[in-house]
């Protein structure tokens, strides 16, 4: 439920004050979420009145703008630094956007990554080497879990695409060696005994039982995918970590309480779409884009005793006013919808 704020003038009186916490009640009463607000201090009347019936003073509310935070940006909207890289681009598809913050474990905000990050790194990243987990390398291959000593995996990528006497007499595999290999037994074997990081079997490829319990005893990783060795090659990148593609530089980033006005004229000069939005201490509340702002929920409020913007909040023209209580003349509040006007006669 909307949360609704009932305040008088800028400088309350007595009734200013008692008549927003009343109303307050009566509204909450009658199943409204409003909250008693006033606009400045209040006298030593005031304060006497609420001490003697035990009643707290109302919040101090010191404008009701439109804040980043009332618009329908996209909430919850981000990713952790350690899914892959295919899986941050599958994320940014299904939901229709080009740029994703993300976070560590804690939610913090550590950057921000776009799909244009994604293609530089696809073209001009390091293709031979590996740094992630196996888990990711699991769902980037839809692979077979075989063997699995390391949950993490870092390694230069070697494809088993010579003859296997060609392997075993030309190329020196080493423990920091990630091999993609067919159902090449003699390969396997030798990989195995050089204690390669991770063998990769590709067409879902026999591997032979003494060679698994070789494995075993030489803590080798292994997983099995359906892919052949094209595809495989292709792929295995996407499963590298987020984190190794977030760009140095911290881009611009807009906490929830910024003024929408001060939103706009920022953006206007950084000229770029996707903005973090960011809470206490560093925690990612979402991603706001300049092409998709347009739902606004404007604070709502009630007025009591006035009805005159330059007695009224900072910010009222951006707020929406659904009821003025009042027992003076009217003068020149307006509002862009229909609203409740109760105007009081005192005789």
């Amino acid at each position: 439920m909307e949360k609704i704020y009932i305040f008088g003038h800028q400088k309350p009186d007595c009734d200013s004050i008692t008549s927003a916490i009343s109303l307050s009640y009566l509204k909450n009463r009658l199943g409204m979420h409003t909250v008693p607000a006033r606009l400045g201090e209040i006298n030593d009347e005031t304060k006497f009145v609420l001490k003697y019936f035990n009643v707290p003073t109302p919040i101090f509310l010191s404008d009701v703008k439109l804040q980043l935070k009332d618009l329908d940006y996209h909430k919850g909207y981000y990713v952790n630094q350690n899914i892959s890289i295919g899986e941050t681009y599958q994320y940014m598809t299904e939901k229709g956007i080009t740029g994703v913050p993300v976070v560590d474990d804690n939610k913090r905000f550590v950057g921000l990554v776009t799909a244009k990050t994604i293609f530089k790194d696809l073209i001009n990243g390091d293709f031979g080497f590996l740094h992630t987990s196996y888990d990711n390398l699991l769902k980037t291959l839809e692979g077979e879990e075989v063997l699995r000593f390391d949950s993490e995996i870092i390694g230069n990528i070697l494809a088993a695409a010579y003859r296997s006497t060609t392997i075993i007499n030309n190329v020196r595999l080493r423990n920091n060696h990630i091999l993609i290999v067919g159902d090449r037994h003699s390969v396997i074997e030798y990989a195995i005994m050089s204690k390669v990081k991770l063998l990769i079997v590709v067409g879902m490829g026999e591997i032979k039982p003494e060679h698994l319990k070789l494995a075993k005893e030489n803590q080798i990783n292994i997983i099995r995918t359906r892919f052949d060795t094209f595809y495989t090659t292709k792929v295995i990148g996407l499963a590298n970590y987020l984190k190794n593609v977030i760009p140095n530089d911290r881009p611009y980033t807009f906490d929830e309480s910024t003024y929408y006005d001060d939103f706009v004229v920022k953006t206007s000069k950084l000229k770029h779409n996707n903005y973090p939005i960011i809470g206490r201490n560093d925690v990612c509340k979402g991603l706001i884009r300049i092409t998709e702002i347009s739902d606004k929920k404007r604070k709502k409020v009630i007025l009591v005793d006035h009805n005159e913007l330059e007695q009224s909040v900072d910010g009222l023209d951006e707020a929406q006013i659904i009821e003025i209580v009042y027992h003076h003349k009217i003068l020149n509040i307006s509002n862009k919808n229909p609203i409740k006007f109760r105007n009081i006669s005192i005789v």
